[in-house]
């Protein structure tokens, strides 16, 4: 796993997350796409983002979950 890639997560991790993160609908959608082990890349062209703003909603995500350890 690289620094930008959020570690994989059992479901019911993923709804705490979710239930304590206050995630917007971007970054819940982000967060689901990248437990599925998806690259930044593929994640960036199903949400039809560019990869710099995946890059952006990935770091958002990473220090939400961070607050709530």
């Amino acid at each position: 796993m690289n620094k930008n890639q959020i570690p994989n997560f059992l479901k019911h991790e993923l709804d705490f997350f979710v239930d304590q993160c206050n995630f917007t609908d971007k970054e819940k959608e982000f967060l689901y796409l990248s437990n599925k082990e998806e690259t930044l890349e593929s994640i960036a062209e199903k949400l039809n983002y560019s990869v710099s703003t995946v890059n952006r909603i990935s770091k958002r995500v990473k220090n939400k979950i961070m607050k709530v350890l």
